[in-house]
């Protein structure tokens, strides 16, 4: 049986773009791909506070949770994923490379033409049409 990962996400929103990471190149799984902020959720956290611990580790700010997205389940060769998409807006810092190889603020039509992990793709459709940020 493959293991199966809650992973909890970030759309933090600036100027109408959403705030995106590289994975370094020596990443375990998927290397080099674009993502939200966020990761694994641990057994003695909620996914809320397991995205604001995740991206404060990666990104080097503090957010507050505005919103949810329903949860994405998707199956890998060697791992299923339930991606959980929190809205959230940064309540102090201001976004650094610490857990990733880069950043980058994309606008909405930008994240299609940018490699992100196939699991995150109903997301970016839903990303590029909503007016919601």
């Amino acid at each position: 049986m493959k293991p199966h990962f809650h992973i909890a996400i970030a759309l933090i929103w600036r100027d109408g773009n959403v705030l995106c990471a590289r994975r370094r190149d020596d990443a375990d799984h998927l290397p080099s791909v674009w993502e939200f902020p966020g990761g694994k959720c641990r057994a003695d956290e909620t996914l809320e506070e397991c995205v604001r611990r995740e991206v404060r580790e990666e990104i080097g700010i503090e957010v507050r949770v505005t919103g949810t997205r329903p949860a994405i389940t998707h199956d890998y060769e060697v791992r299923t994923v339930t991606l959980h998409p929190f809205a959230c807006e940064i309540v102090s810092g201001e976004p650094q490379a610490l857990g990733n190889a880069s950043i980058r603020w994309l606008a909405p039509q930008e994240l299609q033409a940018t490699e992100f992990p196939i699991a995150n793709s109903s997301l970016i459709e839903e990303l590029k049409s909503s007016t919601v940020r």
